[in-house]
């Protein structure tokens, strides 16, 4: 084929993987119907027209748009390309085998750039900030061990979000979610070290984070929800947050969270640091002993609680099932602090809780799905680990099913508050489904998840900053607004139906979605959606590699 293509402008009809696609991966991208029917895929270094594309697949987007998908998996080798049509042409793309390494990068920095109770000077950003909070914080109400305006010392952590809030539900799940990435696909990890430190940067996140849980941890074992002041803050930095900041009361949905995350920590961090393994295992059976002394779901949650931060719990916007038990979160703990002490009171407590419908994409709503996957891969054979495999195989199913109904093959279906976090973890729980079942059969629909978030979308966009061509520019987050300096890598929460910031497009389903800074209900980022993110990216490598 050595005819060549002039090129035109680029064109928004035209939706690929901004980031890149892998060598031996699956290659899809999307062209609007109303496109002239040839696509051809095009090197740029020589114009070489490399492949003619055939479309197929018409879906209908909710603005009638209609939206075809072209398929290039066949082509593997290295270089930048273009999809062209007769009137427009896709972003440049890369096709190589580190495509997603600056991505990942960036990904596990934005942790770092999130960090509370201390300075944070950064070349690769321009963050250069004093420290901050580092008077966290005092107890917001009497309790069984202290009285209301006792300071303890809840410094550090991570800021969740675009605010100031520090809480355990996320920060859990955020760490859990970055220790099984590092387990899964370790050498995703290996090069990328903070200056001076010997040990993978996603383990020293980690550990920040594992530092801070530990001292929300109350004397009996039960663990506090939240530290953040009681006003919402201004667009301000940080250490401009003078108000004083209150730790909140307790509850067994964080204190099962905090004990499977530390016992899963306890495991993976052992080879860097022996005496923390020791302490997070301590700190995760001392949970779990306040929970065998509270076999209800019990949230110590007064009117005011919510007056500046986040309730994370069940609420007006988030009314799943699992928020009105803490069963799935315990069954977490209970599998986790099985697989570490082997104890099989852990592995009867698990049984005695579990039903299958507690498995969902893995979430600070419900966690219960990582329990499941540790306890399958623990497993060598036998009933119980086909029970769990098969349950977990038929919420996969219903994603995969949704995959192939989708425009761009979304799994998730669901555009509510952190929808794209959502679409990460259904692309994770269907690769966990395969590697039980001991096939690699759906690794496109992984990838399609990928995709989706990395520009392959209605809006020719990437749902993270810096990361593609057109990526989110107007961040809500307090300190980018505050000064100016614009954030690499982070991920926005994404399309949202309901539009609470009455910015976005309401009902709308995918297409509820605005990339504006007044728009905190789609475009502001959390921890636990560049957590879901890692994750995805880490389990699709490893359908490359050993799973």
């Amino acid at each position: 084929m050595g005819a060549t293509v002039a090129f035109s402008a680029q064109s928004a009809d035209i939706m690929v993987n901004q980031s890149g696609y892998l060598p031996a991966g699956d290659k899809f991208a999307y062209v609007l119907a109303e496109q002239a029917n040839d696509v051809q895929l095009i090197s740029v270094a020589d114009g070489r027209v490399v492949a003619e594309l055939e479309r197929s697949d018409e879906v209908i987007l909710p603005d009638e748009r209609k939206v075809t998908s072209v398929d290039f998996s066949q082509v593997n080798r290295s270089g930048w390309y273009q999809l062209v049509t007769g009137s427009g042409q896709s972003v440049p793309f890369q096709i190589g085998a580190d495509a997603y390494l600056p991505l990942n990068e960036r990904l596990v920095h934005a942790l770092y750039l999130q960090r509370s109770g201390m300075a944070v000077q950064d070349i690769s950003t321009g963050m250069n900030r004093p420290e901050s909070h580092m008077l966290d914080g005092q107890i917001f109400r009497t309790d069984a061990f202290h009285k209301a305006g006792t300071q303890l010392d809840v410094v550090g952590g991570w800021y969740d979000a675009g605010d100031f809030g520090k809480y355990v539900a996320t920060t859990t799940i955020t760490v859990a979610r970055l220790l099984e990435a590092y387990r899964q696909s370790p050498q995703l990890y290996a090069q990328t070290k903070l200056p001076g430190s010997e040990r993978p940067a996603i383990i020293d996140e980690s550990i920040y984070a594992l530092d801070w849980l530990l001292k929300m941890q109350r004397e009996d074992g039960a663990v506090y929800r939240k530290v953040s002041g009681a006003s919402w803050p201004a667009k301000i930095g940080p250490w401009q947050d003078n108000q004083p900041r209150f730790i909140y009361g307790v509850s067994t949905p964080e204190t099962a969270k905090f004990a499977a995350t530390m016992a899963f920590a306890a495991r993976v961090i052992k080879p860097y640091d022996a005496d923390l393994s020791r302490q997070y295992l301590s700190a995760a059976i001392h949970a779990a002993n306040y929970l065998s002394s509270q076999e209800e779901q019990y949230i110590d949650w007064q009117e005011g609680d919510d007056s500046g931060s986040g309730p994370y719990m069940k609420s007006q916007f988030d009314k799943e099932l699992s928020l009105e038990t803490d069963v799935d979160d315990r069954l977490w703990a209970y599998a986790e602090l099985y697989i570490t002490t082997g104890q099989a009171k852990f592995k009867r407590a698990f049984k005695e809780r579990y039903d299958p419908q507690w498995i969902e994409i893995f979430e600070w709503k419900n966690p219960a799905a990582m329990g499941v996957w540790h306890l399958i891969l623990a497993e060598e054979k036998g009933e119980f680990r086909d029970q769990l495999a098969n349950d977990l195989d038929q919420v996969a199913s219903r994603y995969i099913e949704q995959v192939n109904q989708s425009p761009f093959r979304v799994a998730n279906q669901r555009f509510i508050w952190g929808s794209n976090k959502m679409t990460a973890e259904a692309g994770i729980l269907i690769a966990w489904a395969d590697f039980a079942q001991g096939h690699l059969e759906n690794r496109a629909s992984v990838q399609s998840q990928i995709d989706y978030l990395l520009g392959a979308n209605a809006f020719d966009m990437s749902f993270v900053t810096h990361s593609g061509t057109y990526s989110v520019r107007n961040l809500h987050h307090l300190y980018r607004i505050a000064t100016g300096v614009s954030l690499p890598g982070y991920l926005v929460g994404g399309p949202n139906e309901m539009a609470q910031a009455g910015v976005a497009p309401k009902n709308m389903g995918m297409l509820s979605y605005v990339d504006s800074e007044k728009s905190y209900a789609v475009n502001e980022f959390a921890i636990d959606y560049n957590a879901s993110l890692i994750g995805l990216i880490a389990v699709h490598h490893a359908y490359f590699n050993h799973y």
